[in-house]
């Protein structure tokens, strides 16, 4: 009995430390690396169309594009198709996540680690006097992706939830939010999507409390000279200090980087 218990103890341990894994999943070079990218999570089923594998990478382990490095060349220019279907009703979180990473591990035979270096970062303080609205209580409505809200009642308006969304124009950006602190707005910052700063971004405002927000400024995307329309708003640094009176200041902090071990291209499947 001892020895039928012990090893279902070990079972069920080492199921627990096994990495959480779809259970169907294709992995296919992409036709036509220049086409359209496409990322589609529900529950349950993960659809990534024509996405480089550095770019796979990033958004398995959450990281920002400079976080990434010992690299070979060519995962910034192999593209990839992945559909893949996970057992039961699995989070996107989870699914964009450790189940990617398990993913990525076994068809790339990708193995890395993580250090943390002195780099590059941005510090976001407060300039000459902050100017931020304070949120209401009760203005807006918790949200987390682990555990969405029922959807709304037909005829009923969609509730407003906390946080923050990014608005997109040709080069112009708007960041609005309710509910936000400055420690998730110092991250969202951080994004080099939004805002192309490439750079992690600290909170040093020493301001505690939930904030609304807006923010409206421009990119300089000089990779892009035939985007569209020259971009009408500020900088992101003049935007933060006219609009929310805050400022970013260029320092040198720690920041958690993903060295690349080993990585294969995939075998046909």
């Amino acid at each position: 009995m001892r020895k039928l218990i012990l090893a279902l103890v070990v079972s069920i341990a080492a199921a627990q430390t096994q990495p959480p894994a779809f259970e169907v999943a294709s992995v296919k070079p992409a036709a036509h690396a220049e086409g359209r990218s496409l990322l589609q999570a529900l529950q349950g089923r993960l659809t990534m169309t024509n996405l480089s594998l550095r770019r796979l990478i990033l958004i398995a382990y959450g990281v920002q594009d400079y976080q990434l490095t010992g690299d070979p060349s060519w995962i910034g220019s192999e593209h990839y198709d992945i559909e893949a279907k996970a057992d039961g009703n699995v989070s996107v979180q989870k699914m964009e996540g450790p189940m990617l990473q398990a993913l990525l591990a076994e068809r790339f035979k990708m193995t890395l680690h993580r250090e943390t270096r002195q780099l590059p970062v941005y510090e976001l303080a407060v300039a000459n006097g902050a100017r931020l609205q304070l949120s209401k209580e009760g203005s807006c409505t918790p949200y987390s992706a682990d555990a969405p809200p029922p959807a709304a009642t037909p005829g009923q308006p969609r509730p407003t939830f906390c946080g923050l969304r990014i608005g997109t124009e040709e080069l112009n950006r708007t960041l609005d939010g309710k509910g936000v602190t400055m420690a998730a707005l110092a991250a969202n910052l951080s994004r080099t999507y939004n805002s192309m700063l490439g750079r992690n971004v600290i909170d040093a405002t020493g301001l505690t409390g939930e904030f609304d927000i807006h923010l409206k400024w421009a990119i300089d995307d000089l990779s892009h000279p035939t985007a569209g329309p020259d971009p009408t708003g500020p900088s992101i640094f003049t935007a933060l200090q006219e609009q929310l009176g805050l400022k970013l200041k260029s320092t040198k902090g720690p920041v958690e980087v993903l060295v690349l071990d080993h990585i294969e291209k995939p075998s046909a499947n």
